[in-house]
């Protein structure tokens, strides 16, 4: 395990943080999300597959977007490794800080991303399919892991019978 690493993602442009809440549907805005996750996903492919203690993330862009519009990005990037296991969860605890900056000297509509990663480990695929396993839950993974398995709260629930 390695305490510090620092991984740079060059991503595209995402939509601003104004555009994407004003007024859209959650089908819209998902859909604007899956997309750049695709983008996220093509970065993170070149590199071997990792997991982390705990990390921050800087962004660095250049847009016509005011500094807290660009915040979007930060957001998808965090939102994608929690929910692809490089880290256990985005709370305080794990991720630890965010910076979001205007620079000039990038191309026009370029973002870079730096994840900066405290006890960063290369996973092994035999380790990834485990951990997956775990972390996906069901039942028989959830005596591995010794943590509640998150369990949905909506479905179908039974009607009250009246007396």
């Amino acid at each position: 395990m390695i305490d510090y690493h620092e991984i740079v993602l060059n991503l595209p442009k995402p939509p601003s943080l104004n555009a994407f809440y004003a007024g859209k549907h959650w089908t819209s805005r998902a859909s604007k999300k899956n997309s750049y996750f695709k983008h996220i996903k093509t970065e993170l492919d070149r590199f071997d597959v990792w997991h982390m203690e705990r990390f921050s993330v800087d962004v660095r862009y250049n847009c016509r977007y005011d500094v807290d519009n660009a915040i979007v990005c930060i957001k998808f990037l965090v939102d994608y490794l929690r929910q692809n296991n490089y880290v256990a969860d985005d709370t305080p605890k794990y991720f630890t800080s965010q910076k979001t900056e205007f620079d000039s000297s990038l191309e026009k509509d370029c973002f870079v991303a730096i994840i900066k990663c405290h006890g960063y480990k290369v996973i092994e695929n035999d380790e990834r399919a485990t951990k997956l396993d775990v972390l996906q839950g069901g039942r028989k993974n959830a005596a591995i892991s010794n943590k509640p398995v998150r369990r949905t709260t909506h479905g179908k629930r039974k009607p009250k019978v009246k007396s």
